[in-house]
């Protein structure tokens, strides 16, 4: 297995392949930054992808730590765990430390690489950007993924609404790219390895940037009507009397919303040491 070391690279080890119930979807680490420099690891996706149940078991897999690098074998995991709903966007996370602490006592660590809040912007620095840019997706489109090596497939498009505009008066987000079933939770960047335009200087800049967007979780589609439709990206192949036709849009939930949990977090850390 390679040692990952660019950027692209580091973010083939962020996200898991979450199968549950009823199909399939993506997910990946994050780490929140309390006080004190706590660092508090999750998984997040959508909720969806669990089929709106909190205590959704999932099943994924994970690479640990062998030789400074990820293992060619991996650990099969099935976790029975309680995810915590956002209030009002599609999104949920979930504790992912006591896992990799029962992990640690069989002698094995973890391999992953979690996705930052550094790497969010908020609303004011994302009007440095321009309305069209280039993005990435890492997930696990129609399921399919490296099973070999348990990596995920990368998707490229451009952004279809600026970045600093909330889509619909939404913390929203469109990009036009091909979103399949089974991409539902996975993170959209920006990322730029060796130079980018700086907008402000009208210039072009040498080094590189990445910047957490946001996660994927619907679409728009159109039916044999004509009538164009919203849907949550699917975990599953679904064959209906009215096929949707999916016109390579992807609606995203902006990545400043994850930090909507960090009070959540807080006040169940807080009642755990009481």
């Amino acid at each position: 297995m390679i040692k990952p070391i660019t950027i692209t690279e580091h973010l083939l080890f962020s996200t898991l392949r979450l199968e549950t119930s009823s199909g399939v979807g993506t997910g990946f680490y994050f780490v929140f930054d309390l006080e004190d420099n706590k660092k508090i690891p999750v998984i997040i996706t959508n909720k969806h992808v669990l089929n709106g149940n909190s205590n959704e078991d999932v099943q994924f897999s994970l690479h640990y730590v062998q030789n400074d690098r990820p293992s060619e074998d991996v650990i099969n995991i099935i976790y029975s765990t309680n995810w915590i709903f956002h209030d009002y966007y599609d999104l949920a996370f979930t504790f992912i430390n006591p896992l990799f602490e029962q992990i640690k006592t069989q002698g094995k660590q973890v391999f992953m690489i979690p996705i930052t809040e550094e790497l969010i912007w908020k609303n004011d620095k994302l009007e440095e950007l321009t309305s069209v840019e280039n993005v990435l997706m890492f997930g696990y489109p129609i399921g399919l993924y490296d099973h070999k090596n348990i990596l995920p497939l990368i998707r490229n498009g451009i952004t279809s609404s600026h970045p600093a505009i909330d889509y619909n008066g939404e913390k929203i987000g469109v990009v036009d790219m091909a979103c399949f079933p089974g991409s539902s939770g996975s993170p959209i960047f920006i990322i730029n390895e060796g130079n980018f335009t700086d907008k402000k200087k009208k210039a072009l800049v040498t080094g590189n940037r990445i910047i957490f967007l946001g996660i994927l979780y619907s679409g728009p589609v159109y039916n044999s009507k004509g009538e164009i439709i919203v849907e949550n990206i699917p975990t599953q192949q679904v064959v209906r009397s009215v096929t949707p036709q999916m016109i390579n849009l992807g609606y995203y939930i902006k990545a400043q919303v994850i930090l909507d949990f960090k009070s959540t977090i807080k006040e169940i850390i807080e009642e755990k040491n009481t």
